[in-house]
C-alpha cells in the first residue's frame, strides 16, 4: 500500500513524547510541502547564504535564539553582506540551561532581541531566492521550517540546500588526523581561527571559510 512521503519518513519514529504532541503533525506538514520540481532550479545562478542557528536546547519544543548568515555571490563566492539577529524567547522555563550558557544568553545581551515572526521576516528579505548552506545542517533546516510553519510565514529561499559536512568528508576522507568531521575539528585542520564559538554569525562565517578552503583543497 502506498504511503505519503511523510508517513514513510516517520514510520520509524521512536515512541517518545514527541509522537504524542505537535511534533508528528508539524513534521508531516513540512515533509509534504512539495516544491515545483518541474521548474528549473538554476542552483549555480543563485546566491549562496551560509547560515547557522542557535537554540535554547535540542528538543523539538525549544526555540531559535539567534540566526546568523553570510550572503555570497554565485560566481566568485564574494561576500555581499553579513546579517544576524537575536530572537526573543517565549518559553525560557523549558530551556536547557547549559545551552543558554553556551550561547552566552543573558537579559542584557538579548535586550535588543526581536520576536520570532519579525526575525523570520527579516531573514526572508535577506535570503530571497537564495540557496541555504550550512554545516551538518539537517537539524537547523528542519527547525527553521518548523518555525516558519508555526509563525504561518512562507519561506522565500530556494528549496534545495547545501551541506558542507559531506563536502569535507569527501575532500578530507584520506587524512588520518580527522576522526569525527565536526566543524571544530575541520576548522582546526584547515587553520581557520574563530573569535568565538556557539555564535550564529561566527559559525556561519566559519562554514563559509571551510567551504572556500575545500573548494581549493588539493588543487
Amino acid at each position: 500500500m502506498f504511503q505519503p512521503a511523510a508517513e514513510r519518513c516517520l514510520s520509524f519514529w521512536p515512541a517518545t513524547d514527541c509522537r504524542d504532541w505537535k511534533c508528528l503533525d508539524i513534521m508531516r506538514k513540512i515533509i509534504n510541502r512539495s516544491p515545483e520540481l518541474s521548474l528549473p532550479t538554476l542552483i549555480k545562478d543563485r546566491p549562496l547564504v551560509f547560515f547557522d542557528l542557535e537554540f535554547s536546547g535540542l528538543n523539538f519544543d525549544n526555540e531559535i535564539m539567534s540566526i546568523g548568515c553570510v550572503v555570497v555571490k554565485p560566481d566568485d563566492f564574494g561576500i555581499v553582506k553579513e546579517w544576524s539577529v537575536k530572537v526573543k524567547p517565549k518559553n525560557l522555563e523549558i530551556a536547557d540551561r547549559k545551552a543558554l550558557e553556551m550561547i552566552g544568553y543573558s537579559e542584557e545581551t538579548w535586550k535588543d532581541a526581536v520576536n520570532l515572526e519579525e526575525a523570520l521576516k527579516e531573514f526572508n528579505s535577506v535570503v530571497k531566492d537564495a540557496v541555504l548552506v550550512g554545516y551538518n545542517c539537517s537539524w537547523d533546516f528542519l527547525f527553521l521550517l518548523k518555525s516558519y510553519w508555526e509563525e504561518n510565514i512562507e519561506i522565500s529561499f530556494h528549496w534545495q540546500i547545501l551541506d558542507v559536512l559531506p563536502m569535507a568528508y569527501l575532500r578530507l576522507f584520506n587524512n588520518k588526523e580527522l576522526k569525527e568531521f565536526r566543524m571544530s575539528e575541520v576548522k582546526r585542520f584547515l587553520g581557520i581561527e574563530a573569535e568565538k564559538s556557539h555564535d550564529a554569525l561566527e559559525d556561519a562565517k566559519i562554514t563559509y571559510k571551510i567551504f572556500m578552503k575545500l573548494m581549493k583543497y588539493g588543487d
